[in-house]
């Protein structure tokens, strides 16, 4: 079974999916909330490893971009 996740085309960031994990369907809406007008497309993880970004570490970026 391959892992799938949720990646944004503009932004060049994905978002893996957990099925099942009701933290990460949250965190889903969020991304998708976030990229709202950005197209925004379902696909296998190797797809886009190395070409995107995880969001997971871009919102750590921000979050301590925030901070200083």
């Amino acid at each position: 079974m391959s892992v799938r996740c949720r990646a944004c085309i503009k932004c060049r960031t994905y978002l893996v999916i957990h099925p099942g994990n009701p933290v990460n369907q949250v965190e889903i809406k969020r991304f998708e909330k976030q990229h709202l007008g950005h197209t925004i497309v379902t696909v296998d993880l190797n797809e886009v490893k190395g070409n995107y970004s995880s969001s997971k570490n871009h919102e750590a970026e921000n979050a301590t971009q925030e901070a200083e």
